[in-house]
């Protein structure tokens, strides 16, 4: 999950997680079973910050997300985090669409 040799991005990626967890973005309930999409969502956004770029989300078509493996709930976690603020659509809109960008609140948390 986690590179081994990157402790910096793997705190702040653990801090993320904790932080999501504590907004209700991310669930609590069956954190064991699922961690490891509620690590690569943090992971994600982490990322983003890091490199100064936008989470983009083309398609919010869920058989398109399975197609690519990815777990079909993260279009309810990106709309929860658009709503928290955390993620600010580019396009000014209420759900998650398009390129979002990292909010304030998920910038100072993590940084």
């Amino acid at each position: 999950m986690f590179e081994q040799n990157d402790l910096a991005f793997n705190e702040k990626t653990e801090k993320a997680l904790s932080f999501l967890r504590s907004v209700g973005v991310i669930p609590i309930r069956r954190a064991s079973v699922n961690s490891h999409h509620h690590i690569r969502f943090s992971g994600m956004l982490v990322a983003a910050l890091e490199q100064d770029t936008t989470v983009d989300l083309r398609s919010r078509k869920q058989s398109t997300l399975h197609d690519l493996g990815v777990t079909t709930v993260l279009i309810r976690w990106l709309d929860s985090a658009v709503e928290q603020g955390i993620l600010v659509p580019a396009n000014g809109g209420a759900i998650a669409k398009g390129a979002l960008h990292i909010g304030e609140l998920f910038q100072k948390t993590i940084q």
